[in-house]
C-alpha cells in the first residue's frame, strides 16, 4: 500500500493559489522560516522536491518542520510588507536578521520659512518644506562641528516657542552664541540671512575660512608650547574638516543623485553584502555586512533590502542591486511608500549603474576576504593564548568583569564578551551592585559573579575563560565562588594592570627614574603570576578585553553619577516633584540648565506656574551667579587668548 503523506505534506498539496505568506513551524509549534510568494501554491510545493528547486537551505528546513500555515493577501506588496512584519515578530532561525547597530546617519536641517531659521541635528529626512544639509556618517563629528561654528556664525538655539515668548536676551547672547533675533532691534533679517548662508557655505565644504581659523589657532597654541591645547584644536578642525569636506571618489561620470549601490560575494555558506552609498554622485560611505545562510542570494539581498530600509534614517533615490530579485515592483513601491516619494530599484545590465554594482560586488568580495584572514589569525591568538596562560580549553568565548565606583558610591561592575576574538556588544551586562553600599571591590566582584554565574546554569549560556580585572586578591575571592558553586569547566584568571616603580637612584625625584612593571596574569592555584612578553599577542588579547570591561564600567557610572547629580540638586526644590524633575530635565537638557533659565523661561516647562518657577529661580541664585562668573572668565580667557593671536 502507498505510504500515507504526512501532515506537512498534505498542508502543502492544500495551500492556496494566492499571493501571500507561509510560516513553517517545528514539532513545538516555534516558526522556523517565513515566506512569501504571488502563488503559494505553486512556491510551497518545491519544499516536496528539494531536488528539482535546487536550494541548499530546504533539505535542512524540511528536516524540522512538521507543519505550514499560510496567510492570504490581496497582491505580492501586502504579502512583502507581511513577511517582513513576521520576520521581526518571530526571528525565524532560517531567515536572516539585519543586526541592531546599523550606522545611523544624521542630517542639519534649517527651516528657511522662518524669518530667523536656526539649525537642528535630525536622524531623518521628512517632507516638511525645510531645507535638510547631509546626511553625515558621523554624529559626534557634526555636533562638534556645530560647537565650533556656533561661534563663528551666531545662530538662534532656542526653539520657536520660546523665542515667540522671550522678553530678554538669553545667557547664549551674552556669551556669543547667539545674535538676539528675539529682541527687536539686536539684528535685521537681512543680516541674519548672511549669517545663515556662510554658516551653510562652511557646512557644504565651500568655504574653508573656519577651517584656517583653527589652523592658525592651533600653530600658535603649539608656539606658546601648550601642547595640550594644540591637540584639542587638532582634533576639532580634523572633526570640521571630515564633516564638511565632501570625498571625491567617483566611477566614470556619475550622475548627481542620492544612491545607494549594493553589491554580494558568496563562499559557501557565508555571503557578504556591500553598500556603497553615494550622496550627490559622489561616494561618502561603505559598509559590508557577513552572514551565514543556506538561502538564495536573491533570497538573502532582498530581505536585506527591506530590514535596511525599513530602519534607515535617510533613503535614496535610487537603489542599484547586482542581481535579479522577486518582485522588485513591489519592493519599490513598500520603498516609496516609508520614504514619501519616489524610489526606485534597479538592476542595471549596462553603463554607468553596472559599473558600480561590479564595484560593490567587488568590495564586498575583499571585506569577506579580510574578514576571513581576521578570523583565522584570531583562531590563531587564541590558541596562543590557551598555550601561554595553560588554559583547559580554548576560550572561544570569553568574558571580563571590571567594578567602577566614585569612593563607593554609585558602585557598578561591567561584563564584557568577546566571540572568538572579537567584541560580542548585544551580550555585554552592566551590573548595579545591590549586596552593600561600601567601597568593597572584592565583595562587589563576588556578587556580580554569583549572579553571572548562577544566570549561566539556568540558561546554557557559560564562557569558555573568565578574565577579572584585579591582582591575586580578587582571583581569589572568585575562585572561592566557583568553589561554593560548584562550577567546573571554564577557566579563570585575573590580569593586574602595569604600574609604576622606582628605578635605583629614584631619590633624585627625576621623572626618567620611573618605568612600568609588566602586565601580570594570575591563574588559580599558583602565588606567582605569569609575565608573558609585553609583545606578545596573547598579552593583547587580553589587554583588550581588559580595557574595554573598564570602559563600559565607567561610562555606566558616570550616566548612574550623572542620575545621581540630577537627583540631588532638583529634589531638594520644595514643590519639585518626579514628575515637573523630569518635565525641568526635557526641556533644559540637564540641572545647569535649570539653573541658568531665566523666570520666562521656567515657566514654559509643562507644571511649573509662576510661583513655582518663582521658587526655583530663588533656589538657584547662587548656582547661577557662580556659573555665568565661571563662564564669564572662560569667555575672557578666550577672547585674550585669541587677541594674541
Amino acid at each position: 500500500m502507498p505510504e500515507e503523506p504526512s501532515l506537512i505534506e498534505q498542508q502543502i498539496r492544500a495551500a492556496p493559489s494566492t499571493p501571500g505568506c507561509y510560516i513553517f513551524k517545528d514539532k513545538r509549534g516555534k516558526v522556523l522560516y517565513v515566506g512569501k510568494a504571488v502563488d503559494i501554491h505553486s512556491r510551497v510545493r518545491a519544499y516536496l522536491r528539494p531536488d528539482a528547486d535546487g536550494r541548499a537551505h530546504i533539505p535542512f528546513l524540511m528536516r524540522k518542520a512538521e507543519t505550514v500555515e499560510f496567510i492570504v493577501v490581496n497582491n505580492e506588496k501586502e504579502a512583502l510588507v507581511l513577511e517582513n512584519n513576521l520576520i521581526k515578530r518571530f526571528r525565524p532561525r532560517y531567515n536572516i536578521m539585519l543586526a541592531s547597530d546599523d550606522k545611523t546617519f544624521v542630517s542639519v536641517r534649517i527651516d528657511m520659512r522662518h524669518d530667523y531659521p536656526r539649525a537642528t541635528i535630525v536622524h531623518k529626512f521628512k517632507h516638511d518644506g525645510a531645507t535638510y544639509v547631509g546626511p553625515y556618517s558621523s554624529a559626534s563629528k557634526l555636533y562638534k562641528t556645530l560647537e565650533v561654528l556656533k561661534r563663528e556664525f551666531p545662530l538662534r538655539l532656542c526653539s520657536d516657542h520660546v523665542m515667540a515668548n522671550r522678553s530678554r536676551p538669553c545667557v547664549y547672547h551674552e556669551i556669543g552664541v547667539c545674535s538676539a533675533p528675539c529682541m527687536k532691534g539686536k539684528i535685521s533679517k537681512e543680516d541674519y540671512a548672511e549669517i545663515l548662508k556662510g554658516f551653510v557655505r562652511v557646512l557644504k565644504g565651500q568655504d574653508n575660512s573656519v577651517l584656517q581659523k583653527l589652523e592658525q589657532r592651533m600653530n600658535k597654541a603649539a608656539e606658546e608650547l601648550d601642547f595640550e591645547r594644540a591637540a584639542g584644536l587638532r582634533d576639532t578642525m580634523l572633526a570640521v574638516q571630515e564633516t564638511t569636506t565632501r570625498q571625491r571618489a567617483q566611477v566614470g561620470h556619475v550622475k548627481a543623485v542620492h544612491r545607494d549601490v549594493h553589491g554580494l560575494f558568496r563562499e559557501a555558506n557565508r555571503l557578504t553584502i556591500s553598500t556603497l552609498m553615494y550622496r550627490d554622485g559622489k561616494l561618502e560611505e561603505s559598509a559590508s555586512r557577513d552572514f551565514k545562510s543556506l538561502l538564495p542570494d536573491d533570497e538573502i539581498l532582498s530581505q536585506f533590502i527591506k530590514q535596511y530600509y525599513e530602519r534607515a534614517s535617510f533613503v535614496p533615490d535610487e537603489i542599484v542591486v547586482p542581481i535579479e530579485l522577486e518582485g522588485m515592483e513591489a519592493l519599490a513601491s513598500w520603498i516609496s511608500d516609508r520614504a514619501e516619494r519616489r524610489v526606485r530599484v534597479i538592476l542595471p545590465r549596462k553603463g554607468e549603474r553596472r559599473k558600480l554594482a561590479e564595484m560593490a560586488n567587488v568590495n564586498a568580495r575583499h571585506a569577506q576576504k579580510v574578514r576571513n584572514e581576521t578570523e583565522q589569525r584570531n583562531k590563531e591568538l587564541l590558541s596562543e593564548l590557551q598555550e601561554a596562560v595553560g588554559l583547559e580549553r580554548t576560550p572561544v568565548r570569553m568574558e571580563c568583569f571590571d567594578i567602577s565606583h566614585g569612593g563607593g558610591k554609585e558602585t557598578v561592575a561591567s561584563g564584557v564578551c568577546f566571540i572568538e576574538g572579537e567584541p560580542a556588544k548585544s551580550q555585554y551586562r552592566k551590573y548595579k551592585i545591590k549586596s552593600h553600599d561600601r567601597n568593597d571591590d572584592f565583595a562587589s566582584m563576588e556578587e556580580v559573579l554569583r549572579r553571572r554565574l548562577k544566570r549561566g546554569m539556568d540558561d546554557g549560556s557559560l564562557p569558555d575563560l573568565i578574565v577579572i580585572d584585579g591582582g591575586l586578591g580578587q582571583l581569589n575571592r572568585v575562585q572561592q565562588v566557583f568553589d561554593d558553586m560548584n562550577v567546573v569547566g571554564i577557566d579563570l584568571i585575573s590580569l593586574a594592570k602595569s604600574r609604576d616603580k622606582k628605578r635605583p637612584g629614584w631619590e633624585t625625584g627625576w621623572k626618567e627614574d620611573a618605568k612600568h612593571t609588566d602586565e601580570r596574569v594570575f591563574v588559580p592555584g599558583r602565588s606567582e603570576p605569569i609575565t608573558l612578553d609585553q609583545r606578545h599577542p596573547a598579552l593583547f588579547m587580553l589587554m583588550r578585553i581588559r580595557d574595554e570591561a573598564h570602559r563600559f564600567a565607567i561610562t555606566f557610572h558616570r550616566q548612574q553619577k550623572r542620575k545621581a547629580t540630577i537627583k540631588s540638586s532638583l529634589d531638594s526644590i520644595p514643590g519639585v516633584g518626579p514628575k515637573k524633575k523630569k518635565a525641568l530635565i526635557r526641556k533644559f537638557g540637564s540641572p545647569r540648565g535649570v539653573k541658568l533659565a531665566s523666570m520666562e523661561d521656567l515657566q514654559q516647562a509643562e507644571g511649573i506656574n509662576a510661583k513655582l518657577a518663582q521658587v526655583i529661580f530663588s533656589h538657584f541664585e547662587q548656582d547661577r551667579a557662580e556659573l555665568l562668573q565661571k563662564q564669564a572668565a572662560k569667555d575672557a580667557d578666550k577672547q585674550a587668548k585669541a587677541d594674541r593671536s
